[in-house]
């Protein structure tokens, strides 16, 4: 009788591709890098969010911005969008003249929780594509609009609501306009108000599904979603995506398995030398006992 092979919990994905959701990182990105997809379904997206129509759009996956400086900190932006719009709303204007600057939008869908964060995170993602949007010798009336969008499933600031819209005014009064072209969008995907196609699509982006596609711009966006699911290309992106993060898992995990038994190899030594011999026996049963040990001893201790 063949033996039968037991598999692993852990040899095959968590989830299948087809049942991933848009608020899915890799879904997004490969709805974005798909030449015939990611500037329709970019283009649908800012539609529906801003209630303005997008005819023409130039989106750019993954786009990374350097620091200013090798010492200080990069982003990466999930979609970088620039909005093509005005060479057919504007007879004579070409998004090629270095004096035309196209709009720019941001999407960020984040499954991470990171609330208490956000509102200096995208202020400094804003000083950054401002930072490389401006020549030298540029006027500052040419630095375009940029409009930060993020996506959340979960409330950012605790009033429940769908959309949260945040731009520069002064305090003191708020009739006085201040219009330096920085606009930073929040949306919770389960929050209240706004209209009824907003919240469709916040719906369908956390639950990417047959049962929430409620109008045309969801079916078209469906339609675009089903195409990247059943790409044999993508499936196989998928796997090897998956692998290499279990991979660093592993690697990450064995990295600190290996430091941390090299901490205790160093305590073991220094006690040996110090002639404490019952301290040695002692930590091996109290591992409270063993941190603060290492304490005492200035070692540094890996944390799991």
């Amino acid at each position: 009788m063949t033996k039968q092979k037991t598999v692993s919990a852990h040899a095959l994905p968590p989830r299948r591709l087809e049942d991933l959701n848009l608020m899915d990182d890799f879904l997004f990105q490969e709805m974005l890098m798909q030449e015939d997809i990611g500037e329709e379904f970019c283009r649908i997206l800012l539609s529906t969010i801003l209630g303005r129509p997008f005819r023409h759009v130039k989106v750019i996956p993954q786009k990374n911005i350097l620091g200013l400086g090798n010492s200080r900190h990069g982003i990466r932006l999930d979609a970088y969008i620039e909005d093509l719009s005005q060479e057919e709303t504007m007879p004579g204007v070409h998004m090629s003249d270095a004096r035309v600057i196209p709009d720019i939008y941001d999407f960020e869908p984040n499954n991470t929780y990171e609330k208490e964060t956000l509102p200096k995170r995208m202020r400094y993602y804003h000083s950054l594509i401002d930072a490389q949007l401006l020549e030298k010798g540029t006027d500052y009336d040419s630095l375009p609009n940029v409009t930060s969008i993020v996506i959340l499933p979960y409330d950012p600031f605790g009033r429940n609501r769908m959309v949260y819209t945040f731009k520069m005014q002064c305090i003191e009064d708020a009739s006085v306009a201040y219009n330096d072209g920085a606009t930073k969008i929040f949306l919770y995907t389960k929050g209240n108000g706004s209209g009824k196609s907003l919240r469709d699509m916040l719906k369908y982006l956390q639950e990417t599904t047959d049962d929430n596609v409620t109008n045309q711009d969801i079916e078209a966006i469906h339609r675009l979603v089903l195409k990247v699911k059943q790409n044999q290309e993508v499936s196989i992106d998928y796997m090897k995506s998956w692998e290499r993060d279990s991979y660093f898992r592993k690697e990450g995990l064995a990295e600190g398995k290996a430091e941390e038994r090299d901490d205790i190899c160093r305590l073991i030594r220094l006690l040996l030398a110090a002639d404490r011999n019952d301290d040695i026996q002692k930590l091996a049963a109290d591992p409270a006992y063993c941190d603060q040990l290492l304490e005492e001893f200035a070692i540094a201790r890996t944390e799991e």
